[in-house]
């Protein structure tokens, strides 16, 4: 089933090699992998080397064991993506910079559909979101809590569904990018005035000044990670 491998970092290439028979569907999920034993000659490695690649691969969740039971191939999720591409987000300002630039395109129109829709409880949970970030910010932190809940607060306040769902799943995706920007020097209190702004278009019902402060916003924190 797997192919001996010629390199020596062999711990890296374990996992990659096990998670493209995940993807190719060669691994099924559910199915058990072969014991260590087997598996480390198949591969050529030693069973030290195997053993780090597995835990490597369980942490990430593509794999799950059970004591005295082996290992096994986990159902693939959406965190099995979103963990590496986070971690590029956290390395990478220019990916981070390219998120914001989707985000761009998704949230100015949540945030006008916000003001069109909102409830009176919605407009009180986004106003919610603002003070725990204000907290965050006064007891020393960057506020990366309340600026999530803020932004998930407006896509489920749109009313449109499909926006809360994938405002959900991609959510440390998109809060990476936030970080990227939040870690700027007095950039967390810029950015609870840029939400206030955001939250008084919402309450006044105002769809038009909601998307330009929204996309306002989004602006500013694309330029603040200095990619042009």
């Amino acid at each position: 089933m797997f192919e001996h491998l010629q390199h020596k970092r062999i711990y890296e290439e374990v996992v990659e090699l096990i998670i493209q028979q995940i993807r190719s569907g060669k691994l099924k999920m559910g199915q058990k992998l072969p014991p260590e034993r087997v598996l480390a000659e198949e591969m050529g490695v030693s069973r030290t080397s195997l053993r780090e690649a597995l835990r490597a691969l369980e942490s990430m969740g593509f794999i799950y064991s059970v004591t005295g039971g082996g290992n096994y191939v986990n159902s693939v999720s959406i965190g099995n993506v979103l963990s590496p591409l986070s971690a590029m987000v956290a390395q990478d300002t220019k990916f981070a910079a390219d998120i914001i630039d989707v985000r761009r395109h998704l949230e100015v129109h949540m945030a006008s559909l916000a003001a069109k829709n909102a409830t009176k409880q919605q407009i009180s949970q986004i106003y919610s979101t603002i003070l725990n970030m204000q907290s965050e910010v006064e007891e020393g932190g960057i506020g990366i809590k309340g600026d999530n809940q803020f932004h998930l607060e407006i896509a489920k306040a749109s009313q449109n569904r499909a926006f809360a769902v994938i405002s959900e799943l991609v959510g440390e995706l998109m809060a990476e990018s936030r970080k990227a920007t939040l870690e700027i020097p007095g950039q967390p209190l810029k950015s609870i005035e840029d939400h206030i702004a955001i939250f008084e278009a919402i309450r006044d019902g105002d769809e038009n000044r909601a998307a330009a402060a929204m996309e306002g916003h989004l602006n500013k924190a694309w330029q603040n990670l200095g990619v042009m």
